[in-house]
Formats: C-alpha cells, structure tokens, sequence
C-alpha cells in the first residue's frame, strides 16, 4: 500500500520558507540596484548637463570679451551676472559662476557671493582642459563642471557650472515608486512560484520526510534485490526506469552496466521480448504469462501498467525464467508417464514371465530361454542399442515411448561413429524441440510416422504431416509463428525459433525440406562442434517431453 499525501510536511515548509527568504533577497537586491543605477544614471546626466551648459558659456562672445577685458569683478558682473542667470534658469541648473583664472567671483546664483573666490577644484580648468568633479560646495553637495574661457590660446577666465545632490535625488525619487511597483511584482510572482513549487514538491514526495523518503528508498532497494523475478519498469518511450539483479541476469546484462534510461532496442533485447513488452494501440493492455525468447533462454513475461502515478504508459514486467518454473511440472509428468509405462511394462513382463515358467515347468527349456531373452531385449529397447551418445539415447527413447503412446511409428537411425560433439543443453534443445514439432505434426495424420537419421555433422527429423507451405518456410523459425493451433497446455511459436538460434550460435544452419507426404528438418553443423561453456545453458524441450520404456511392437 502506498503511503497517503499529508496534510503537512516540514520538509515543504521549508522549502517554501527558502524559497520565498530567496525571492525576497533577490529583489531587494535587485530593487538596490535599480535605485543606485538609477542615481548613477541622474549623475551622469548631470555631468554632461553641466558640461555642454559650461562649454555654451565659455565659449559666448559677450563672456570672453569680458572676462579679458578684467577690472573690478563688481563691474564685470553687471555685464555677466544677468547672462549667467538667465542660463541657469533656462538649464535648471543650481549655479553658473564665472570666474577670473584665479577664482575671483563675476556671477553666482546669490549675488552677495559675487567678488568672492570660488570654492572647488580649479587647476585642471587653468591647465586648458575641463574638469568635472562631486564637491560640498558653498549651496550644498553638488555635480560641477569647471571649463577653461580662452582667448587668443591663453586661459583668461573660469567657467563653473553645477547641479545640487538634492535635485539628483529628488529625481531619483520620482523614479522609486516605478522600482518598488516593479519589486513588488517579482516579490508577488516569486512568492507565487514558490509556492507552485512547494504543491509540487508535495505532491511529488507525497508528502513525506527525507528521512521517510530514505527509508522507503531503502526499503524499495531491499525488495528489488530479495524478488525472485525478474522486473523491469519502462514508461511511456520505452525507456528503463528498473531494473533488479534477476532481470539483469535473464536478459544477459552485468551487474554494473548501465541501462536506466536506455530504450531496449538501444541495449540490444531480443526482438521477441521487445515485441511483447510494447506499448498496445490505445494505451497499456495486461499480458498475463506469455511465453516469449530472450536469445535462447525461454522466459515467462507478464506486463500491467504501473498506475497514473508512475505516468501514462509505465508498464511493469515480469520475468522468470520457463526453464526452472517448467522443471517441477516435467518432473511431475515423468513421474506420472513412468509410473504408467512401469505398470505396463509389469504386466506385460508378468505374462511373458509366465510364460517363461509354463515353459519351464513342461520341460521346455530351449524355448523358454529364447523366451526369457526376448523379454530383456523388450525391456531395454531398440533406441537404447541403435544411438552410441547415452544423452541422446535417453532423450529418444523417452520420445519412442511418447510416440508408441500416440500411435506413431517412431524410428532413430544413428549412422555416426563417436557421441555427438554438443553439450548436453544443446543436444537435448536441438533435437527434443524437432522430435516434439514432428509428432505434433504427425499425430493424425493415415500412417503416423517420425523418423530421425544422426550422421556426422548433420541432424535429420522426417514426419507424416501435412508438411509446410513453400512460402511459410523461413517464418516457421520466427518467435510466435505456427502452423498448428494453439492449446493452453502446450505453447507454440518457441520450439523451431530456439533451434533455429542455438544452430545459428554454432556456426550452421538449418533448413526445411519438402517431402510427399510430410517434411524433413535438416540442421547442418561444422565438424566437431564444441559446447560452449560461456553461453547461458540453454533450456531443454519447451514442450513438457515424457518419460518412459521403449514403445511396445
């Protein structure tokens, strides 16, 4: 059961907390800015303000005629004091002082100042070159600006004119009110967000603690490498969201290769798996154990959607392995089909017994020797003497007494000299899956027969069927295709798809031959083919194959 959504949690309260103390410091800190940049933009204004007005001045024909005719500063103010007025009034301007090179007062915005020396920075003005500069000047703090009045190449006069820090703030004043509206917003919008952020959170933890949330991660961690099946999650994309250590081992990854993230056909899944693992048309539709081929290993794949938690399209797969969930049903019907072949055979081998003894007992002893010999060749069985490799004689003989139970002629001809070069896996995949797919073909057929022929690299399985169709030879060997119908007790579509692998891993090749009546498999393998130990076993005979004696004559 998954946990329930909380009310509160303290992990999104402080979420919410840091993220609002951060919008908050963010746009003060920018609202700061705006308010210094804002006043550094009115003092530069100033200063060029000033600097064009001081240099319109200095250069006026009336200011440099008089300022070099000189004479009493109180006389030459009549003549400049009223000019310079009328510029500061027009600029907006705090003062506009014109001065002698040595500071002497002509002009000033109070006229008590005029005769007085000039209070600020003059040297650059006296050396030729303009001079701005902030100075707690006579009127208060001001932006000033001092430029040379030259006539003839020589400085014969002064020029300053300024702006007070008082209207430069009064201007940034006027713009405030637009900084802190604009603050304001961002403070309501980051607010907002954050708390966006913090449903989010909440919904995406459920509302859970980190401690919590390590805990069950914890816990999800343990479960994952405890399940005995195999699980994968994919979302929508196919993409793997997990993957446990048992599913990393049936489809051939190592422990420490990555694959989160990945889509299968990038990590190279067999084709058959990824056939049933995709997304159905119109959403995910449930797959309830559906027999399907990783390579050569025969898994058992069932698949659901994982909730709209998890996203539209999560499906949920499982994986076990058909080899080990089949072990304990073949074990039960070879039991079973033994139990039934040692009844039979006790019976009949009561009768012959009895015969033997009435022999015996008449004092005919030559034919109840021949009798009694004839009875223990019965037991053994031709399989038995006719196939050199013991693997191989058990397995056909199990499948003779499956055919003589079916009704169907069952003959082996072993033409090789040496066992069969395969392991033992391979052995009893290859030719338990023909051996299954030729009885099944020929079960009802008039004259029910199957014939397997063993020679020197090459592997023949004949049947009475109805045969295959030309154009249906190639797809008989694909994952899935049948020709016969399917049955709940017997899976279709494996057995010739995992021959048709394990002969290709081998380096031959596998063909299928018509016949009248029937058909022939041919499987063709190099010379002296050795088992390969670092493959996966592969599993024997999807098909559950029965045990017992030889098929009876």
């Amino acid at each position: 059961m998954s946990p329930r959504p909380r009310r509160g949690s303290r992990l999104v309260s402080r979420l919410l907390l840091l993220q609002l103390v951060t919008v908050l410091v963010t746009v003060g800190g920018v609202a700061a800015l705006g308010v210094f940049g804002a006043r550094e933009l009115e003092s530069a204004a100033a200063a060029r303000l000033t600097l064009a007005t001081a240099q319109s001045v200095a250069g006026d024909p009336q200011v440099v005629a008089a300022v070099a005719a000189g004479g009493d500063p109180l006389v030459v103010s009549r003549t400049l004091q009223p000019l310079a007025e009328r510029v500061r009034v027009a600029t907006g301007t705090a003062f506009v002082v014109i001065m002698t090179p040595d500071g002497v007062r002509y002009s000033h915005a109070e006229p008590d100042r005029i005769g007085g020396v000039y209070v600020g920075s003059i040297a650059e003005a006296r050396a030729g070159r303009a001079y701005t500069e902030d100075y707690p000047g006579t009127l208060g703090p001001s932006v000033r600006t001092v430029v040379p009045v030259t006539d003839r190449g020589q400085v014969v006069g002064l020029v300053s004119v300024g702006v007070l820090e008082t209207r430069i703030s009064a201007l940034v004043a006027r713009e405030l009110p637009w900084i802190l509206a604009v603050a304001a917003a961002a403070v309501a919008l980051g607010a907002f967000l954050a708390w966006l952020l913090a449903r989010r959170v909440r919904r995406q933890t459920l509302g859970l603690e980190p401690e919590e949330i390590a805990a069950a991660y914890t816990h999800h961690d343990a479960v994952l490498r405890a399940v005995r099946e195999g699980l994968m999650v994919l979302d929508r994309d196919g993409r793997v969201v997990v993957l446990n250590a048992e599913a990393r081992r049936l489809l051939g990854f190592t422990p420490d290769e990555p694959v989160e993230g990945r889509r299968l056909v990038e990590l190279g899944v067999d084709p058959a798996l990824r056939a049933v693992t995709r997304l159905a048309t119109g959403g995910v539709e449930d797959v309830r154990d559906t027999l399907t081929l990783a390579g050569e290993r025969v898994l058992l794949l069932s698949r659901t959607a994982a909730g709209p938690r998890a996203g539209d399209g999560t499906r949920v797969v499982t994986l076990r392995d058909r080899t080990e969930l089949s072990g304990v049903l073949r074990e039960r019907d070879a039991a079973r089909d033994r139990a039934r072949a040692l009844a039979g055979q006790a019976h009949e081998f009561a009768n012959r017994m009895q015969t033997v003894l009435t022999l015996v007992q008449v004092g005919d002893t030559d034919d109840a020797l021949r009798a009694g010999t004839a009875a223990v060749d019965r037991a053994r069985g031709p399989v038995l003497d006719t196939v050199h490799d013991p693997v191989l004689a058990a397995l056909l003989t199990d499948k003779a007494w499956t055919a003589s139970e079916r009704g169907i002629a069952f003959t082996v001809h072993d033409e090789t000299e040496d066992p069969v070069p395969l392991g033992p896996d391979d052995l009893v995949s290859l030719v338990g899956n023909l051996v299954d797919n030729a009885l099944d073909a020929a079960e009802g057929s008039p004259d029910p027969w199957v014939e397997v022929r063993l020679a020197d690299g090459v592997l023949e399985v004949a049947d009475s069927g109805p045969g295959i169709p030309p154009e249906a030879a190639d797809d008989v060997f694909e994952h899935g295709f049948s020709t016969k119908e399917a049955r709940p007790d017997r899976p279709r579509g494996i057995g010739l798809a995992l021959v048709a692998r394990i002969v290709r891993r081998l380096g031959g090749s596998v063909e299928v031959v018509p016949r009248d009546p029937g058909t022939l498999f041919r499987v063709s393998l190099p010379a002296g083919s050795p088992p390969d130990p670092a493959r996966r076993p592969a599993p024997p005979s999807v098909p559950t194959a029965s045990a017992g004696p030889p098929p009876r004559t």
